[in-house]
């Protein structure tokens, strides 16, 4: 008889024919470790694997080549929370109302809704040891804390952005909301002394020593390369003289800093013979902030792609995205097939052999990932996007977008782009392809309707007419 976790497994990728060599190779391992990292405004052309040269980014791209990289990879919004929320349920958050960054509104209803289920609830369920390090940014009242919503281990801040020298007698703290700026390990404040990047680090080495006679799941969420561009005197050197911009120089030692980061912790799996039987994905939450001015701008680059965050135009959604596990992913390969973040939740479930549940927007990636012959196989019919006035659906080679241009605050309306000959979204076919444009914009509405309206306001930035296209203003929470 074949074991649970195996008719498990074959049951969540029977969409899709696969031969026996590609179901045997994506079998999931007895005691499957699940690693989710996410780093935060990192921007697509500053790692090596993408074309960045202005510091070395080894281990990332090392990453990336040990397994499949996405060349197509999105998140579902363009701002840190809802991206979040979005990878955290598997859903498009759009469909519960967290829509925005949770900082307009009272505190007990800012956050992830207390009725979703988190990837940690389902890996809990199946007994998961499963820890949060870093950036959480998903609500602050008790009920929103990470403990609260599937996580057993947590260390970390609860806001949107933190300062990276961390200092035991509490100075100097970045922003203004600093009772709420600390560094918590459970629910209660931890005064330390380091850097961020490698004190998250550390703990996420601690927690895999931990959790070793069971499978665990941790959701490692890097604040580096977000502001405040803080530079580590340990790597301060390695950047290189040439760039004299002091922003310019933050970022790159704060992404010096992750990469450094990202090749300790597979080195200590490597180590401790974890490697094998551990699953990695890496994404970054949303585009650079390359624009200015803009209250998070940290000079990330986005080419060849147009935008940043806070825009549903390529560079602010389509985003570095790699997986690796040795063994069943194979490596060295590029998946050029639409996939969003989304799609996370259900792969990762596959992987330890649990059950997904109803109503996911995303989807299992495991059979797409180990088949062995055949065209690539398309995972998604359509993908689509809301953020405040701007929307967007992506069907094949073709993008409808109405993006918002921040410097003249104005909406540019349906546009229609061609993705397979122009990436950067230069030229709009709109006017040579009524048809499809008319087909996209009636897809997007029909998938709109089944949106809520935002639970909470965003910011004039994220929201400036107050509710999103197809929400009446009437139906949006004050």
């Amino acid at each position: 008889m074949l074991p649970l976790r195996f008719v498990r497994f074959l049951l969540a990728s029977s969409c899709l024919p696969l031969s026996s060599s590609a179901l045997a190779a994506s079998a999931p391992a007895a005691h499957t470790n699940l690693l989710v990292i996410v780093a935060d405004d990192l921007g697509y052309a500053d790692l090596g694997i993408h074309g960045g040269r202005e510091v070395p980014t080894p281990h990332l791209d090392a990453l990336a080549r040990a397994g499949t990289r996405f060349t197509s990879g999105y998140v579902s919004a363009p701002y840190c929370s809802p991206s979040r929320a979005g990878f955290l349920t598997g859903r498009y958050q759009t469909k519960f109302g967290h829509e925005f960054n949770p900082h307009v509104g009272e505190e007990a209803t800012l956050g992830l809704p207390l009725g979703e289920r988190t990837l940690a609830d389902h890996l809990r369920a199946a007994g998961y040891a499963t820890g949060l390090i870093g950036k959480w940014h998903q609500g602050f009242s008790p009920a929103h804390h990470p403990q609260s919503r599937g996580f057993d281990d947590y260390f970390g801040f609860l806001v949107g952005a933190h300062n990276f020298t961390l200092r035991r007698d509490g100075a100097p703290k970045f922003g203004t909301a600093n009772s709420q700026n600390l560094i918590y390990r459970g629910r209660a404040v931890q005064p330390l002394d380091g850097f961020a990047t490698t004190v998250f680090t550390d703990e996420a080495i601690a927690f895999t020593g931990r959790h070793a006679a069971k499978p665990w799941f941790l959701y490692l969420a890097y604040n580096a390369v977000h502001t405040p561009l803080e530079i580590d005197p340990a790597v301060a050197a390695r950047v290189p003289a040439a760039v004299t911009d002091p922003a310019r120089r933050g970022y790159l030692a704060l992404l010096l800093g992750l990469d450094d980061s990202i090749g300790r912790l597979r080195a200590h799996l490597e180590k401790t013979n974890r490697a094998n039987d551990t699953l990695i994905v890496f994404l970054s939450d949303n585009g650079g902030a390359g624009r200015k001015p803009f209250f998070a701008y940290n000079t990330g680059v986005n080419t060849p792609f147009r935008g940043d965050k806070g825009q549903v135009l390529e560079g602010g959604i389509r985003v570095p995205f790699f997986a690796a596990w040795p063994g069943r992913i194979p490596a060295g390969r590029t998946f050029d097939q639409p996939v969003i973040a989304l799609d996370v939740l259900p792969t990762a479930l596959a992987a330890a052999g649990a059950p997904s549940p109803a109503g996911l927007d995303g989807v299992n990636l495991l059979p797409f990932l180990t088949a062995t012959s055949g065209p690539a196989a398309t995972p998604h019919a359509d993908l689509f996007w809301r953020f405040g006035p701007q929307r967007a659906v992506r069907r094949g080679r073709w993008k409808l977008a109405d993006w918002r241009d921040f410097e003249t605050k104005t909406q540019s309306g349906w546009q229609l782009f061609d993705l397979a000959t122009d990436p950067g979204e230069t030229r709009d076919l709109a006017t040579q392809h009524p048809t499809l444009v008319r087909d996209l914009a009636a897809a997007w509405e029909k998938w709109n309707a089944a949106n809520a309206a935002p639970v909470w306001r965003g910011t004039p930035s994220e929201d400036p007419a107050g509710h999103p296209p197809g929400t009446p203003k009437s139906s949006t929470k004050k």
